[in-house]
């Protein structure tokens, strides 16, 4: 399910490596807030990254610049998101760094799929590409 926290917008999303079928969390979804300003795929914070045991997948390390011109560096391997109320599955390159506490939804998974949101109703729809 898609809501509105405040004025930020989240989306439900569930995770797993499918090299070793691990998934977060093992049942149900969790909120990732949905961050127009994130370029990347996906952000999770590192006990997440270790739970889906993506440190085992030789991780990438990037360079990150935030928003306020820091940069950080990012460890990231890929594995597949799902959005499982509207049957979106997405693999995609997932990263974490030193600090992260929320999950973070960037425009590289939000360019494949269909998202609406409304601020007036404070109501998100999220569709499949057509």
């Amino acid at each position: 399910m898609s809501a509105f926290l405040n004025l930020t917008p989240t989306v439900r999303i569930a995770l797993r490596n499918p090299f070793s079928r691990t998934r977060y969390p093992a049942d149900e979804s969790v909120v990732a807030v949905i961050d127009s300003g994130y370029e990347g795929f996906l952000a999770i914070p590192l006990d997440v990254f270790k739970h889906l045991l993506l440190d085992a997948l030789q991780p990438q390390r990037r360079a990150l610049v935030l928003a306020n011109g820091a940069i950080l560096t990012s460890k990231g391997a890929y594995a597949v998101l799902e959005i499982p109320h509207v049957a979106i599955r997405l693999s995609g390159f997932v990263e974490t760094y030193n600090g992260l506490e929320e999950i973070i939804l960037g425009v590289e998974a939000l360019s494949r799929f269909k998202s609406t949101l409304d601020y007036c109703q404070k109501k998100i729809s999220i569709q499949p590409c057509p």
